[in-house]
């Protein structure tokens, strides 16, 4: 009962530390939030998806004596997904989602043909290019293992994966001293397993019975929509934690960039849930 409470209190002692660590930073975003600042941001997207597929081992002698792009055009036609993606399917599920979620984060939105109006703004104006989308399709491995009388046995499968890949590019407008600054995102969609190893009680032999779920075309759109709003939510954050930033206290460090979370109104730390600059 000692060993519980002592359990309890130490993990009561570990979450008050971080809410107390992250109060400054949080009560920054609060103001920010609350004070519903006019945020103009012109987007440049980019109207190309580089296709990479990675399975380069199954092509075995076919490629001797071949140029490298003859290379790539034989990878994308034995792709599994690559192939089947429309271009205009894919970017417009990804910009609609991702515009939609910036109006509802109150962020005025201008397009490439606004931009001479946009270069007047005098309220706290952004300038964002999503200069790169890739998409990746590889083989990832599944691996799963049980102990059974002092032996481990184990289960690899292997799964057909694609990632999706986004370089983005912000700047502030009419800054001084605002360099352009160039953060990286990364999703995965790919097949889903679920396995379980299984001990006959008579023989002792072990068997692993395990579910695949096969990963569809489908599967990257409906991602692509996830994403849009996803990476709408961390442009948000980017201007939030630039303005915590800004007003922190001179005596103090920060330690925590925050996450908001529009769809139930709360603020925690990002950790991973946030772009990843580039240095």
């Amino acid at each position: 009962m000692v060993k519980k409470i002592n359990k309890y209190a130490i993990t009561l002692l570990i979450v008050i530390q971080i809410l107390t660590s992250c109060s400054y930073d949080r009560k920054l975003a609060r103001q920010f939030i609350e004070s519903k600042p006019d945020i103009s941001l012109l987007v440049i997207p980019t109207n190309d998806i580089i296709r990479i597929n990675m399975k380069d081992d199954n092509l075995g002698d076919d490629t001797v004596g071949m140029e490298e792009w003859q290379i790539d055009s034989l990878l994308l036609a034995n792709s599994l997904f690559l192939k089947n993606i429309s271009d205009s399917v894919f970017l417009e599920t990804y910009y609609n989602s991702f515009f939609e979620e910036l109006e509802k984060l109150n962020i005025k939105v201008y397009t490439e043909d606004q931009t001479d109006s946009f270069l007047f703004m005098k309220s706290p104006a952004y300038l964002l290019n999503i200069a790169q989308i890739e998409i990746d399709e590889y083989i990832k491995e599944f691996k799963d293992s049980e102990t059974f009388d002092d032996f481990v046995y184990s289960k690899t499968l292997p799964l057909n994966a694609v990632s999706i890949n986004t370089w983005f590019e912000i700047s502030r407008l009419n800054k001084v001293k605002s360099a352009r600054r160039v953060f990286f995102a990364e999703d995965e969609v790919s097949d889903n397993a679920y396995g379980y190893f299984s001990e006959n009680l008579f023989s002792g032999q072990v068997s692993y019975k395990y579910f695949l779920r096969e990963m569809e075309t489908d599967d990257i759109y409906r991602k692509c929509d996830e994403l849009g709003e996803k990476y709408a939510g961390y442009i948000f954050d980017y201007i939030m934690n630039s303005y915590i930033s800004a007003n922190f206290p001179a005596d103090r460090k920060r330690k925590y960039y925050m996450h908001y979370k529009r769809s139930i109104n709360s603020l925690e730390p990002a950790y991973e849930n946030r772009f990843i600059l580039m240095e």
